[in-house]
């Protein structure tokens, strides 16, 4: 019992002193910017007062926050998603045989060097102004990233424990499973928190370009910028850290419970 109530003491205390550490920055920052603000020494440049006031508008008063959030998070995950199937898919047999790597690992070479958001202008003439431009870049964003995290990943696998499988007699889908995705998650999984990210900001980028949408925190800073509302605009901002924050932070719980708990990484 004394050695649980320890352990549950170092937990809280080890808790709130990486909570501690996470918060300082801001509670250095938000006032400081504050005062600039209120002293207007960079024009037009909202103080933090000012953008959670329009927080609060937005989200309770005319309620159009919430709308913007789940515009953006449904594209995000069915983009994120097709992404993450099609990507290790791909990576997988690329992994796998070396004939096709070296056929496709040029071409991928090539294609991750392009910025995602140089091909929305493309993905606008393809498939139109509206969701599934958005949900294509998304899609674009983190497949690259994930396709080379599985390969290298497949390709950094024990052989012996490939051939030990084919010996046990394990088919193509059981070698995979037991295998090489478990294998290949030491570098899967960074590859995911990756592509989150990326995917993230190509959803903002192709959102403001996407004409036909309404909803989306990227259709809501473009739109507050044709109107000159600089609050909405730095709201947006905000947003758009706090969501790529959570979503990292997400993958990052699922790394620690997966590698680094299974003793593949060590705990950074």
């Amino acid at each position: 019992m004394y050695c649980t109530n320890k352990n549950l003491k170092e937990t809280i205390k080890t808790t709130l002193k990486n909570t501690l550490i996470f918060i300082l920055p801001f509670l250095v920052v938000i006032p400081f910017w504050e005062v600039i603000s209120q002293l207007n020494i960079i024009a037009q440049l909202p103080a933090p007062s000012e953008i959670f006031e329009k927080f609060l508008y937005m989200a309770f008063e005319i309620d159009v926050l919430t709308q913007h959030l789940i515009g953006s998070i449904y594209r995000l995950i069915i983009g994120y998603i097709l992404a993450v199937t099609f990507g290790i898919f791909l990576g997988t047999i690329i992994g796998l045989k070396k004939i096709i790597s070296d056929i496709f690992t040029p071409i991928l070479s090539l294609l991750i060097s392009i910025p995602t958001i140089a091909w929305v202008p493309v993905l606008l003439i393809t498939l139109g102004l509206g969701d599934e431009t958005v949900i294509a870049a998304v899609f674009l964003g983190g497949f690259f990233t994930i396709t080379y995290s599985v390969i290298h990943g497949i390709k950094t696998v024990n052989k012996n424990l490939i051939n030990a499988g084919k010996i046990a007699g394990a088919g193509k889908y059981k070698l995979f499973e037991s295998v090489l995705l478990p294998g290949s998650l030491v570098s899967l999984i960074p590859g995911l928190r990756l592509a989150i990210g990326y995917s993230w900001r190509a959803l903002v980028g192709a959102e403001m370009l996407a004409a036909m949408i309404r909803w989306g925190v990227g259709k809501m800073i473009f739109t507050a910028r044709m109107s000159n509302v600089v609050e909405t605009m730095f709201l947006g901002l905000v947003i758009i850290g706090i969501a790529g924050l959570l979503l990292d932070r997400l993958l990052l719980y699922i790394e620690y419970r997966t590698v680094v708990k299974w003793g593949m990484v060590t705990e950074g």
